[in-house]
């Protein structure tokens, strides 16, 4: 938990010296250092899951149905950043991530989301 909370220090420290961007600028700056460096990870254990990871914490999940993807974002790491930082809604970060891992990621068409519960990434 100590570790989970420096990795969350560290990502607002990163967001604190993004201020004079602008706010989409920020945002976007802030998500390329995070996608930098992460690690793809296949567990056999869940065979539809692909993970990825920084510094050993799961970021994003991409769990895939023959019909259907699911794209979900750690909440503590990545979700409630955009909604404490920058004051967005449900909708607002679903889009900017959206956008962001398509384009960076290269992942197609993907919907970001939460697990449900939303804590809960990268379970059995």
């Amino acid at each position: 938990m100590r570790k989970l909370e420096e990795k969350i220090k560290k990502l607002e420290k990163q967001i604190e010296e993004l201020k004079n961007q602008s706010p989409k600028e920020k945002m976007e700056e802030w998500f390329k250092l995070l996608l930098d460096g992460l690690e793809i990870e296949i567990n056999d254990n869940k065979p539809n899951s692909v993970f990825y990871k920084k510094d050993g914490n799961i970021i994003f999940e991409l769990y895939q149905y023959p019909e259907k993807k699911y794209f979900y974002c750690n909440y503590k790491l990545v979700w409630s950043v955009f909604e404490r930082k920058c004051k967005l809604n449900y909708d607002e970060i679903q889009a900017f991530i959206k956008n962001m891992v398509e384009q960076h990621l290269k992942l197609g068409v993907v919907t970001p989301t939460l697990p449900d519960p939303p804590g809960f990434i990268g379970g059995n």
